[in-house]
């Protein structure tokens, strides 16, 4: 009932983010963001009453893309108070829905999930992956706004969302620092995951679809991140590499759900 109750707020929030963007109405914004937090405080109320039945940290693929999900709320209403964005949850949100949804389609609970999930190692590994994940969540929606935007300065007649969006620079810094953000947190969660899939499975990736895509995923935000420190990426291709890198995340987790492989999937 909470996770339903937490969905329906998003919903909400998604289309008074979304109508707000088009009408910049200050009345329509206070709705969004109260929604907003309606829906993550509700997600957080589910997420803490599931633990407490569960007897363990909500952390199976489908719970731990829930999770993702709220961090990336979190993350979003932080960035907006932040940097004035009051457009960002029209591009975070959209998201935010694609991956509640996403897990509807797989069951809460899998068998034999407690044995997997069991030891505070992998808890950690999960964790840093998924604090990785949302942030990543807002580079993506930071790269989506850059490009419009850029779009929309290429024209020789700027469209509506010109004065809707915030400058370049902003988005870029946006993007930047997102990048920077969620990396450590990716390196490090695959990092310890690669360690304890060793010790348990006998090898680093067992032929399981979600690490090596992760894999994947990791490899296409680290070479983003040394072209942006040694070859002054910036702009248009580092935002272009921010749309590729968060396709293959959605992949991942994709494989993650849908695919048999050693995560419980």
């Amino acid at each position: 009932m909470l996770f339903s109750l937490a969905l329906v707020a998003y919903v909400v929030a998604t289309g008074l983010a979304i109508a707000y963007l088009i009408q910049r109405e200050e009345v329509v914004y206070r709705l969004a963001a109260a929604a907003t937090l309606a829906g993550w405080a509700l997600h957080t109320l589910a997420l803490i009453v599931q633990a407490v039945e569960s007897r363990r940290p909500p952390l199976s693929v489908p719970e731990a893309i829930s999770v993702a999900v709220w961090a990336a709320v979190l993350l979003e209403l932080l960035a907006e108070r932040q940097y004035g964005l009051k457009v960002l949850s029209a591009f975070v949100l959209p998201v935010v829905l694609m991956l509640s949804v996403s897990t509807l389609a797989r069951p809460v609970s899998l068998p034999g999930i407690g044995s997997a999930l069991g030891g505070a190692w992998v808890w950690v590994h999960i964790a840093l992956a998924l604090v990785g994940i949302s942030a990543f969540v807002l580079n993506f929606a930071g790269a989506l706004m850059y490009l419009l935007q850029e779009r929309q300065l290429k024209a020789k007649r700027p469209g509506t969302f010109y004065y809707r969006l915030p400058d370049l620079e902003t988005l870029d810094r946006l993007t930047y620092r997102t990048l920077a953000l969620g990396f450590p947190f990716l390196t490090t969660g695959i990092i310890l995951g690669a360690l304890w899939a060793r010790a348990s499975w006998g090898s680093v990736f067992a032929f399981d679809p979600l690490a090596i895509l992760s894999f994947v995923a990791w490899t296409i935000y680290a070479g983003t991140l040394a072209g942006r420190a040694t070859a002054g990426w910036h702009g248009r291709r580092a935002a272009y590499f921010a749309v590729v890198g968060f396709a293959a995340l959605v992949l991942t987790l994709g494989a993650g759900l849908f695919l048999p492989g050693k995560h419980g999937s």
